[in-house]
Parts: structure tokens; C-alpha cells; sequence
């Protein structure tokens, strides 16, 4: 369900009691008070995720097939042969 002001949007949805529960338990470590800031701090991590999957799939979009360059001072891991190896 979504109404709406004039300034504003209530947006709805139905949890389980386990999730409810959950939420509560996290909301109290995050320091969030209630419902609300629950919701909108839920929201704001789904908008800030949704914005770096559109600027990687710009990057993607960008350079194609092409691998895009490293940032400045990031050089290749050396060939080792391991898929485990970072540097």
C-alpha cells in the first residue's frame, strides 16, 4: 500500500513476527528508534545499493569488452597461476 501528501509517501509491507523480531534486535545495536527509522534506514541501503549497481553497469556500458583501467597506484598481481593471490 503506498499514500500520498503532498510532501510525502507511507509505504507498507507485512513481516513475519521472526523478522519483526530481528529488526527490533538490529535497530536496538544500530541505535534506530522505532519503526520509522528502521524503514528509512532500510531504505537508504537499498537506494545506496541500486546506485552502485547502476555506476558499474555505467563502467560496464562504458568500456565494453575492453577491462577498464586500474586507479592510479594499483598495479596486476604478478602471474602465480593462483586464484587466491592478492596484492
Amino acid at each position: 500500500m503506498t499514500a500520498t501528501t503532498a510532501a510525502s509517501e507511507t509505504w507498507q509491507a507485512r513481516i513475519s513476527h521472526d523478522l519483526a523480531a530481528q529488526l527490533r534486535d538490529d535497530a536496538e545495536l544500530l541505535g534506530l528508534d522505532g519503526r520509522t527509522e528502521i524503514v528509512k534506514a532500510a531504505l537508504a541501503l537499498l537506494h545506496r545499493r541500486a546506485s552502485e549497481e547502476r555506476m558499474a553497469r555505467s563502467i560496464d556500458d562504458f568500456y565494453g569488452d575492453d577491462d577498464p583501467p586500474l586507479p592510479v597506484g594499483v598495479r596486476l598481481a604478478p602471474a602465480t597461476g593462483r586464484t587466491d593471490v592478492t596484492t
